[in-house]
């Protein structure tokens, strides 16, 4: 039995589900912050130095808190900053892409318990590849011999619209009959705690926690890959939406009778600035005999949008005017959203923020064009420095925060 589910059966005993509530309340405020000082706490959970002493002593003893490094002081001693104990949670972090998925195995203090794995695995829209998907994640335990006995459960994020209290995603891995539910099926299947989130969700989440979002009140996350989408940061908290859809900018009408999207809509963003418009555009221009050095490595048929943004970098002039293209349409969608929701600062992130300025450059001319200057001159537009790690912290974070606010903490 893993700590957390130790945890979560300590509150089925009425004897001690008020107790184990503070302490749960306790642990919350601490991993909240990081680490924390005793004053810090009283002024968090609103009780006395002598209770709160108390619950932090039995906390040591039963190993779910340590006192971490002194924190720093204005003047006089420094106080004891507390942090919770390596190990409490053993989270199974699994970030689903179109054609691939990363598993890793972390900690509740980003300690890295096993080496991630990246596997080839085809994402469909049905239930077609769902047991490829759980036989994938049951091979990573075996290949790194881990122990299901240890792992909290499974942070899963992924693409398409994920309802954020049903954990239903309607995109992917979903049946309209049945009105499948994933986190319901997934939970059975691996009898463990599940939570899933949209990959622009978390990633705007990484930003606030880990990257150029910090201490950011109002902003955007553009997470520009095989799709296009849209992350919000409104007065500090990410917005959701009333089920969590918010942010699907790339399925946004930009081309009147346009081309025939895969939602089923015409004219969709993502026809025209997305890696599958991407693609798409150059495997039937390399059939063409269109000149490029893409033409001389790959075959129409197994591009992908980083061999474009590589073949971009190293000054080939169709792949720059491709991604040139791109960019500019991609910057007058963003050009709208700035005059909408009058961000400090848009982040750019995703597989084509390593186009650097070949994609910066033009997204910023037709922010310039598009936008009013006086918004403008309090917005900055700037790539994601987020390292891979950075993204799964976020997602094993995400878990955690979860588990004590929906399981730990019952409702009053």
């Amino acid at each position: 039995m893993s700590i957390l589910e130790s945890l979560l059966s300590s509150l089925s005993d009425p004897k001690h589900i008020r107790a184990m509530q503070r302490k749960n309340r306790l642990l919350r405020a601490v991993y909240d912050k990081d680490a924390i000082s005793v004053n810090d706490l009283m002024k968090v959970l609103g009780i006395s130095f002598p209770t709160l002493n108390a619950l932090i002593v039995e906390l040591i003893d039963q190993k779910l808190l340590i006192q971490n490094e002194r924190g720093e002081s204005i003047g006089g001693r420094k106080p004891n900053l507390y942090q919770l104990s390596d190990g409490i949670f053993k989270v199974l972090c699994v970030e689903v892409n179109r054609f691939s998925v990363k598993i890793s195995f972390v900690d509740n203090n980003s300690k890295i318990l096993a080496p991630s794995r990246v596997y080839s695995s085809d994402l469909s829209t049905d239930l077609e590849s769902l047991s490829q998907f759980e036989r994938t994640i049951k091979n990573y335990v075996v290949e790194y011999n881990l122990n299901w006995a240890d792992i909290s459960g499974l942070a899963i994020s992924m693409p398409g619209l994920i309802d954020k209290s049903k954990g239903k995603n309607y995109s992917f891995f979903f049946d309209a009959e049945s009105d499948f539910d994933l986190k319901s099926y997934l939970e059975t299947s691996f009898s463990k705690k599940v939570y899933i989130v949209n990959d622009v969700k978390l990633t705007t989440y990484a930003e606030q926690n880990f990257g150029a979002l910090k201490q950011v009140e109002n902003g955007l996350t553009i997470l520009m890959d095989w799709g296009m989408a849209l992350g919000i940061v409104a007065q500090g908290e990410i917005y959701m939406g009333k089920n969590g859809f918010s942010g699907e900018m790339g399925h946004m009408n930009f081309i009147e009778d346009g081309e025939l999207c895969y939602c089923g809509k015409r004219g969709c963003l993502e026809t025209v600035a997305s890696g599958i418009s991407l693609v798409k555009r150059a495997s039937q221009d390399i059939k063409n005999n269109v000149p490029t050095l893409l033409a001389k490595k790959f075959n129409s048929e197994n591009i992908l949008p980083q061999h474009i943004i590589n073949a971009a970098l190293e000054g080939d002039q169709y792949a720059i005017e491709l991604i040139t293209e791109l960019g500019k349409n991609l910057g007058k969608a963003i050009a709208l959203f700035v005059q909408i929701f009058n961000p400090e600062r848009v982040v750019l992130g995703g597989n084509f923020a390593k186009a650097a300025t070949l994609i910066t450059n033009p997204i910023q001319q037709q922010i310039q064009t598009y936008a009013m200057g006086r918004i403008l001159s309090n917005c900055e537009v700037v790539l994601s420095k987020l390292s891979e790690n950075d993204i799964t912290f976020g997602l094993a974070r995400y878990f955690i925060l979860n588990c004590f606010d929906n399981d730990l903490l019952p409702v009053n």
